[in-house]
């Protein structure tokens, strides 16, 4: 579509040309004009100089002295005077003349000016005749200083009320001993300077405006010629384009000049050559991506049939608690995580990726899956099922292989066993403490290679303890400086207090958000999967709970405590005590914790040692609880825990402070817990 310009680019060529012509020459004139002022008062200041130094020359100082004392003239003063009139006819000087400065001006001694009186002296005619005074002003009065101390003073170039412009050279004439006996001053007239210079000025103005506009007109037809000419022949041709139609009005354009515009042009022709290549790709790129879309869509879904079902309800819930996230990427992903039971007691958890982003993949993750959920629910043993999975899938694909760590919790006895075939390493929490890589056997992955013998890493889990699995695009997000996530900040992430407190659906958001706030580009993330396990199943000789530090939380402190007692056959008033005791520790740690916080409260009764020991961790601010109780009620109890405990200690390791309290059971007491756990 085409607009009409304000301005055309020759209109705003002939205004830049001008501009530059006009300032150019204002600056030519400007620099000439200045340099021809500055030589012509040079030549008149050293005319003067020279009148007056020729003067001065000839001038006794005692002379001078003795003419301004007694105003005589005699045949010495007549041959000065004549001698004046001789200089200022040969020099073309206006005006030469000797003064004698005092007071606030000066004293007439000689003057060209002069003329003899009726009786033929100089004394009785002329303006400036000998012992005339006059007053200084303007620049002369400025320089009187100057003019009294017999000092050299710069020619003065001022306007006289009745001689008009005139420059003053002067000179002094002094004694021997520097005293000033006068001074030696002429005045040259300036009008003829001052016109001098304007002619000049004229003359030279008038030049280099013929020159420029001669210069401007000659250029402009040359741009005319060589430039516009062909940008309006390439301006007309564009917009006769019209989107691909008129192709033929690049062809009639002709520019013969071998630089920059035939350059352009020829580009314009490559161009619409260009532009019909991307017209063809692009729309094999429209056609591409809507298979591309179709295809993800297909993935999508076929992702979500693939997420585990959720456990059936059972009465007294499950020994474990799992949790699964998966994050899709900027690009298809085949990773997926999965868990089922096997039967009661045993827990299966898988965690797998298919590398690439095709429908081959994505079939290929899917057929995985199944055939590893079939192996495992076959009732053969976890090495048995793997190998017969890989040569399954190795016979299914020679191109395409699986990723995967397959593991079964035992959750009656917390034995977990896995093997991990090309996936990447677990990390492991022992009961609130911290997250440590799991150093597995590595495996090729499945279908790679179909004869692979497996072996199981064994490990044992305690009520608290938890493991994180997770594929490869979590590792590998990049950071700014060019480490991946896994080096540098998983590990730190799983153990901010926050991370391990928090319920394993928040600490997998946790680790999800920490990769992209790690990330340098969180368009470049991978799709990858992670997996939460906890064992929660309780041991009556130690277990553990998570509280709240308020109401709520010494409730559930109480109710812990009751059934670890009450599995450990301690009842009636040693029970009450226990009770009491722990709700005064448990309220004094509550007076130093965040109210937002948790604590981890543990009850241990080791066999046979006869004592119950009660430990609250939490974030304590570094300090024992027990120390400096504010207020009656703290102090008393402060002074009921260190009756009724055997001791108290205080530990701080890391961010973590753990306060542990231990109590001496009653020998009857303690024979009972001792009988029932089989000691």
């Amino acid at each position: 579509m085409k607009r009409k310009m304000r301005f055309t680019l020759g209109q705003k060529i002939v205004v830049m040309i001008l501009a530059m012509s006009i300032i150019l020459s204002a600056t030519a004139l400007f620099v000439s004009y200045r340099t021809y002022q500055r030589r012509t008062t040079a030549f008149y200041e050293q005319l003067g100089h020279n009148v007056v130094a020729t003067l001065a020359s000839q001038l006794d100082p005692d002379e001078l002295d003795h003419y301004y004392k007694t105003l005589e003239m005699d045949e010495r003063y007549y041959k000065i005077q004549d001698f004046i009139m001789d200089l200022v006819e040969s020099n073309n000087v206006q005006y030469l003349y000797v003064v004698r400065p005092n007071g606030q001006g000066v004293t007439f001694l000689f003057d060209s000016d002069m003329e003899a009186g009726e009786n033929g002296d100089y004394f009785s005619g002329g303006y400036c005749a000998l012992g005339t005074y006059m007053e200084l002003f303007g620049a002369f009065a400025d320089n009187l200083d100057k003019f009294l101390d017999g000092e050299e003073v710069e020619p003065i170039v001022q306007r006289d009320p009745s001689y008009g412009m005139l420059m003053t050279t002067a000179i002094p004439v002094c004694h021997e001993d520097g005293k000033m006996a006068g001074y030696v001053m002429a005045d040259i007239s300036m009008k003829e300077v001052v016109r001098e210079q304007q002619t000049f000025l004229l003359q030279a103005g008038a030049l280099l405006t013929v020159l420029t506009v001669g210069f401007v007109v000659l250029y402009l037809l040359l741009i005319q010629r060589s430039f516009i000419r062909p940008i309006r022949q390439l301006t007309e041709a564009a917009q006769g384009y019209e989107g691909g139609e008129n192709k033929k009005a690049f062809s009639a354009v002709k520019i013969r000049s071998n630089d920059e515009l035939k350059s352009l042009s020829d580009a314009f022709r490559m161009m619409l050559v260009e532009i019909d290549l991307n017209n063809m790709e692009q729309k094999e790129l429209a056609v591409r991506e809507q298979q591309l879309e179709s295809e993800l869509q297909l993935a999508n879904e076929l992702n979500v049939s693939m997420l585990p079902q959720e456990l059936p309800q059972r009465e007294g819930g499950y020994p474990f608690a799992i949790r699964g996230r998966i994050y899709q990427g900027h690009e298809l992903s085949c990773c997926f995580y999965d868990y089922f039971l096997l039967d009661e007691e045993r827990l299966c958890v898988l965690v797998g990726e298919v590398e690439g982003g095709g429908i081959p993949q994505v079939l290929y993750t899917v057929m995985a899956q199944a055939t590893i959920k079939s192996q495992m629910r076959s009732g053969l043993s976890l090495v048995e099922a793997m190998t017969a999975a890989n040569q399954q899938l190795h016979e299914m694909s020679d191109e395409l292989c699986l990723h995967a760590l397959v593991g079964v919790l035992n959750g009656a006895t917390g034995q977990f066993s896995c093997i991990n075939a090309g996936q990447r390493d677990p990390l492991l929490m022992r009961s609130q403490d911290r997250y440590n890589w799991v150093k597995t056997l590595s495996y090729a992955p499945l279908g790679q290679s179909e004869n692979v013998v497996y072996q199981v890493l064994n490990l044992e889990l305690r009520q608290g303890d938890r493991m994180l699995f997770h594929t490869k695009g979590l590792d590998d997000i990049q950071g700014r400086d060019g480490r991946n996530f896994a080096d540098d900040r998983l590990r730190l992430t799983l153990n901010e207090n926050s991370s391990r407190q928090a319920e394993l659906e928040q600490q997998l958001q946790m680790v999800s958000d920490a990769g992209g706030v790690y990330a340098a580009k969180t368009d470049e993330i991978d799709g990858y999967v992670l997996l939460a396990l906890e064992y929660r199943r309780q041991d009556r000789a130690q277990a553990h709970c998570v509280v709240t530090p308020d109401t709520a939380g010494s409730a559930r402190l109480a109710e812990f405590l009751r059934g670890q007692l009450e599995a450990n056959q301690i009842e009636g008033r040693q029970m009450a005590t226990l009770l009491v005791l722990a709700d005064e520790l448990f309220n004094l740690c509550c007076h130093q914790t965040d109210p937002d916080s948790r604590m981890m409260a543990e009850c241990a009764i080791p066999p046979g040692e006869g004592l119950a020991i009660l430990r609250l961790k939490g974030d304590f601010g570094g300090h024992s609880p027990l120390e400096h109780p504010k207020g009656e009620a703290a102090e008393h109890a402060v002074a009921f825990l260190e009756r009724q405990c055997e001791h108290i200690l205080f530990e701080q390791i890391g961010s973590a402070d753990t306060v542990t309290a231990v109590r001496r059971l009653e020998t009857q007491d303690a024979q009972t817990a001792e009988r029932e756990q089989g000691v």
